[in-house]
């Protein structure tokens, strides 16, 4: 049995997206998860939090809080959860739509904000696209990123882990924006939160988990 390492950058277990990514992958992959918050004090996380100028991730901890992190201060530790799996994996990815720097690895490390990248590339039809990101931080920093695919490119805020009537606001301001495709960019929405957004924008989105989940069937 092929293993692929799937480590979060909250703490583990992720049971909610290594399912998704296991409905890919099928009974022949095993999924062996860690995360970059495991074994940390609450106080210890809460000293990891954004300053103003900082990269700002949402995540999740083990019981069931959400946290906002600096993404330059878990950096270290997702490589140390990497090193960590090495011996037993045969792949590996970051369970986090972010951009990261390069990660050290003698295998292949899938990241999946290129997975969206290529998929957007080749689905896209130049009408307007549309993001949904879960912090308020995010948005300029994602209108950005995805500018240079769409100059009008429709932003809006939703949180898999908040109150699910805003994730049915924010599909309903990109339908009035007029996309045609929306990306949805946070690993922790779920298939059935993208019914969501499909059912109500009437047009296709992108799951990050579904996404990596065949690139990395691909591996395995």
């Amino acid at each position: 049995m092929k293993s692929i390492g799937a480590i979060t950058i909250g703490q583990t277990p992720r049971d909610d997206v290594a399912g998704e990514l296991e409905q890919v992958l099928g009974p022949d992959v095993r999924v062996v998860q860690a995360g970059a918050l495991d074994g940390l004090s609450r106080a210890a996380i809460d000293a990891l939090a954004p300053a103003a100028e900082d990269d700002a991730l949402v995540t999740r901890l083990r019981d069931g809080a959400d946290v906002i992190v600096a993404k330059a201060r878990i950096v270290p530790r997702l490589q140390a959860c990497l090193d960590r799996l090495a011996g037993e994996t045969e792949a590996a990815t970051i369970l986090c739509a972010g951009v990261f720097p390069a990660f050290r690895s003698p295998h292949p490390v899938v990241m999946p904000e290129r997975c969206m990248a290529a998929m957007v590339a080749a689905g896209f039809d130049g009408r307007r696209l549309g993001v949904i990101v879960p912090i308020d931080q995010q948005r300029e920093p994602y209108r950005t990123r995805w500018s240079r695919v769409d100059p009008h490119v429709a932003v809006v805020v939703a949180s898999p882990y908040d109150d699910p009537a805003r994730l049915v606001d924010a599909a309903e301001a990109l339908r009035g924006a007029g996309v045609s495709l929306v990306v949805m960019e946070c690993m922790g929405f779920t298939s059935g939160m993208k019914r969501i957004v499909r059912d109500v924008t009437g047009v296709p989105a992108l799951l990050p988990a579904s996404v990596l989940g065949r690139v990395l069937a691909e591996l395995a």
